[in-house]
Parts: structure tokens; C-alpha cells; sequence
């Protein structure tokens, strides 16, 4: 593993509300997502891969950097989907013709 990553876990994210809107809304590779760690303000990274791992969907993001900066220690993070607080997209929803 590159030593400049630094990766982040499950257990230092703050899972969202139960039943919320999210719920059934699927993540995708290149979707943006929002999450919450347990120490420290949000964060914004892209999804660059996700598998099932011991029968949950674990997704993993680009690295990030804190507060954007281009120096310093980047990370890398596993999650799940009950640690997205919103999902931006990439893709567009299918519109329904009749």
C-alpha cells in the first residue's frame, strides 16, 4: 500500500438518520458522496470502486485531502451506504416515456 494514504474506516464514520430518503438510493462509480466523520468537518469525495464484501456493498473513494489542500497526507476511504449523508450523481435518471 502507498504510504502517503492514509485510509479512513467504517468505524470513524457517523452513520446517517435511520429511514431516511437515502435508504434505497443507489451509489454508483463516479457519484459524488457526502460523509461525516466521526472527528472533523464533512467530506466530499468521488466513488471510484465498490464490492461486496461479508454481504454488504463497501464502496471506496478517490483520495482526499483535508480542506482541499494539494499538500499533505491524502486518504482514501471504505464505507458503506448507511455513512452517505447525500449522494451527487453522475448519472442522470432515466426519463419514462409512455
Amino acid at each position: 500500500m502507498n504510504r502517503s494514504i492514509h485510509p479512513l474506516n467504517v468505524a470513524q464514520l457517523l452513520p446517517r438518520d435511520r429511514h431516511c430518503k437515502l435508504d434505497h438510493t443507489p451509489i454508483h462509480v463516479g457519484d459524488v458522496v457526502h460523509l461525516k466523520p466521526a472527528n472533523g468537518p464533512e467530506i466530499r469525495a468521488t466513488v471510484i470502486y465498490n464490492a461486496p464484501i461479508n454481504g454488504t456493498v463497501t464502496y471506496t473513494t478517490d483520495l482526499v485531502r483535508p480542506c482541499g489542500q494539494s499538500v499533505g497526507p491524502a486518504m482514501r476511504i471504505r464505507f458503506r451506504h448507511e455513512h452517505v449523508h447525500r449522494i451527487e450523481p453522475v448519472r442522470r435518471p432515466e426519463s419514462r416515456t409512455a
